[in-house]
């Protein structure tokens, strides 16, 4: 506790690889600061090490997720075999606990609240020299759950499905509220902006996500959809940082074709959507299915993606697209289904980044008396 103000402080503590752990931090950041009580610290690992490591790094690993997917798949396989790299993950996460030990005293919190499995891990090692309780919550940012989450030290598990619980050990405290997602999204006015872009009530709109890399093959998926003469179909895309990807599809003769770039709209514009063409994200998934859109996953990457592919297909009726052409296919068949209403958003799962903040505070409060 900060004895200056009184205030619990509270640190949100992720990993930038990918968008996604990151904006679920930010998600339960916006529930916290609205907390006179608490005091929100929103960091990432690679505030341990010098900048220049994590640049190298982050370009690395897109680039192997571009060009080298099976790579990817490779390590993650390795990583999650119950005796296959877990001694590699305790060399990592004991080497980043040192470089960060710094960093942690400084802020001294007493709540960490880990978005990504590798501060989990650290963090958990961090605390056990404590002379004082500190709370560790570990939020799981996908609908699977990789054996690297599995370290001493975490007191509750944050897991989006409650069928994923018996990936966890059977002691731990685990809360099914689903994955946090921005307030924006419970906000959002997707009748507005369907009558700010002018579509009609029996228009289908059809957005197309890449995730903040834009790594989605837009074009293609543009040209299948085109070919398709899908009455009433309407198209925006959304490329994220990827500008290359933007001034082509914007370049696109194509009339019934919206393009942005990077938008802090996504969550008004996913509203106004009846149809999401996207790779399978935890995150993304997540918004996904706290709107109601009809869902459809293209290619997942290895990993994690294929596990959230899997489950969004087994257990909330999303499908599966191994090309264009049945990316097209999809969206003919949802376009003749009819509209999904604004009314069908999940309220439960729009709620989920207060649940876990409210669950966090009550341990604050049990371990301050105990």
């Amino acid at each position: 506790m900060n004895a200056a103000n009184k205030k619990y402080t509270v640190l949100l503590l992720s990993a930038p690889i990918g968008s996604g752990h990151k904006l679920a931090a930010e998600a339960l950041e916006q529930v916290l600061a609205a907390n006179e009580a608490v005091h929100v610290v929103h960091g990432n690992i690679f505030d341990f090490f010098p900048h220049f490591i994590g640049t190298v790094f982050l370009k690395s690993y897109l680039q192997m997720l571009q060009h080298f997917p099976w790579m990817y798949k490779f390590m993650y396989r390795w990583g999650n075999q119950e005796n296959g790299s877990l001694w590699m993950k305790n060399i990592i996460n004991g080497i980043l606990a040192k470089l960060g030990r710094k960093y942690l005293e400084n802020i001294a919190p007493d709540v960490v609240i880990a978005t990504h499995a590798t501060p989990a891990g650290i963090v958990g090692l961090y605390k056990r020299s404590l002379p004082h309780k500190l709370f560790l919550g570990a939020v799981i940012t996908d609908f699977t759950v990789h054996k690297w989450w599995i370290c001493q030290g975490v007191d509750t598990y944050f897991i989006a499905d409650s069928r994923l619980a018996c990936r966890l050990p059977a002691a731990a405290e685990i809360k099914a509220f689903g994955i946090p997602v921005r307030q924006k999204f419970a906000e959002a006015d997707g009748d507005a902006v369907r009558q700010e872009f002018g579509w009609q009530p029996h228009d289908k709109v059809c957005l197309l996500l890449g995730g903040g890399e834009g790594l989605l093959p837009m074009a293609e998926i543009v040209a299948a959809l085109t070919r398709a003469q899908i009455t009433g179909l309407q198209i925006v895309a959304v490329t994220g940082h990827n500008s290359q990807l933007e001034r082509a599809l914007q370049n696109y003769q194509v009339k019934n074709l919206a393009v942005y770039g990077f938008t802090e709209r996504l969550p008004e514009i996913m509203a106004a959507a009846d149809i999401v063409v996207s790779k399978a994200g935890g995150l993304t998934s997540a918004e996904v299915l706290s709107l109601g859109k009809k869902f459809i996953i293209y290619k997942p990457l290895p990993g994690q993606e294929e596990g959230n592919a899997v489950f969004l297909q087994q257990y909330y009726g999303s499908v599966i697209a191994k090309n264009t052409d049945e990316v097209a296919e999809y969206v003919r068949k949802f376009s003749k289904e009819a509209s999904t209403a604004i009314e069908s958003a999940d309220t439960v799962r729009l709620q989920a980044a207060e649940k876990i903040c409210t669950c966090v505070l009550e341990h604050i409060k049990k371990n301050e008396s105990a």
